[in-house]
């Protein structure tokens, strides 16, 4: 499987060198851009209530007008050159973690079985805090919440998900 491993230093213009390894041998390519995980796991569109429509992810604004470069969403300044998602239609702009959030590949009220308790957990953000039932802090971010009303059993999605599954994806504003 070719997977890239060294890149170095620019060429000629945006051509990068890239280096893979395939078997025992080395094959070096020139490549126009290199993505890192991060930016490559990135959807291609987005939903997102700021707008009606999908929202595109876009890696270059061409408008010069400074006053544009600004997130629709948290209404800070944003990067015109980074990449950013924006509806043509509306001319609405975002940043990335303003569209994604903290917790982009986790949806709300889905099902969640963790060793250790007798009854499936659903996926919440809590309004009011209850006392993590593992930390006796006060959930006030994603939390795994019974799904059997008789049970008030409420953990923090940080202590009591799996390490993998405990990444917090931030990403550039």
């Amino acid at each position: 499987m070719n997977t890239p491993s060294v890149s170095t230093d620019s060429t000629k213009g945006s051509a990068m060198l890239v280096v893979f390894i395939h078997g025992r041998h080395f094959v070096v390519r020139i490549a126009i851009f290199v993505l890192d995980v991060g930016c490559f796991s990135l959807p291609i569109t987005a939903q997102h209530k700021c707008d009606e429509h999908l929202l595109s992810l876009t890696h270059h604004d061409d408008n010069n007008y400074s006053e544009s470069h600004y997130c629709d969403i948290c209404e800070k300044s944003r990067d015109p050159n980074s990449w950013f998602y924006h509806c043509a239609i509306c001319d609405t702009s975002a940043h990335v973690g303003c569209v994604l959030g903290k917790y982009p590949f986790l949806k709300l009220k889905s099902i969640y079985k963790k060793k250790g308790h007798p009854h499936p957990l659903t996926i919440v953000k809590k309004y009011y805090y209850p006392d993590c039932d593992k930390c006796d802090k006060p959930c006030e971010d994603l939390a795994l919440e019974c799904s059997k009303s008789e049970c008030k059993y409420i953990v923090h999605w940080n202590c009591a998900a799996p390490k993998i599954l405990r990444i917090v994806i931030y990403w550039p504003m």
